[in-house]
């Protein structure tokens, strides 16, 4: 009897929990293995509805991959986010890594693989598949200025309230994480991705 082919995993689940804050911002998103860092870093920024307004570097099996500069800042070279593939994930066997945001804030997201999978012909990824908790917004000021924002916007008395509530643009519920907004970045990321027709 003919064994059944398996297929090799060309996709990965994965949750990104944003460290540092109460409670904890998480996202599962699934992820092709062809795509590269960069395309990662895309994803996980549309996400949690971050801008890409800053620096950002992956930390994965003691290597760090970013956009090289001229002058590194840490003992290890900044090695090209956009030449290395997420296969490294099934090759070198890694579970876990760490993605920085915003060098100044310091955003540090724990990001875990859950699950390698065989996708189905013609999966639309990246494809966001949950989480919970908004994100903070850019330049708040790390998790200290992102509490006081809280703090602050919950309190119609705070001195600070007007102040933070005209600079975000309005109310920030912490609870609402946009999913609509996030699956529809998602979806767009997914069609950059596929081959233009001729």
């Amino acid at each position: 009897m003919p064994t059944k082919t398996v297929a090799q995993p060309d996709a990965a689940r994965l949750r990104v929990t944003l460290l540092d804050i109460e409670p904890a911002p998480w996202r599962e998103i699934e992820v092709p293995l062809s795509m590269t860092l960069k395309g990662l870093h895309d994803a996980i920024q549309a996400a949690f509805l971050w801008y890409d307004m800053h620096l950002w570097e992956f930390e994965i099996a003691g290597r760090r991959y970013g956009l090289p500069m001229d002058m590194d800042f840490g003992d290890e070279p900044v090695l090209k986010a956009s030449a290395a593939r997420l296969t490294m994930l099934r090759e070198r066997d890694i579970d876990e890594f760490l993605y920085v945001y915003d060098m100044g804030d310091d955003w540090t997201h724990h990001v875990q693989v859950l699950e390698l999978f065989a996708a189905e012909p013609g999966a639309c990824l990246p494809n966001f598949v949950g989480g919970e908790w908004r994100g903070p917004p850019e330049d708040v000021g790390g998790a200290p200025g992102f509490e006081l924002f809280l703090e602050a916007l919950a309190d119609p008395d705070h001195p600070d309230h007007e102040e933070l509530l005209d600079w975000h643009g309005g109310p920030f519920d912490p609870r609402d994480i946009d999913a609509e907004t996030v699956t529809a970045m998602m979806t767009r990321l997914a069609r950059a991705r596929r081959p233009k027709k001729k």
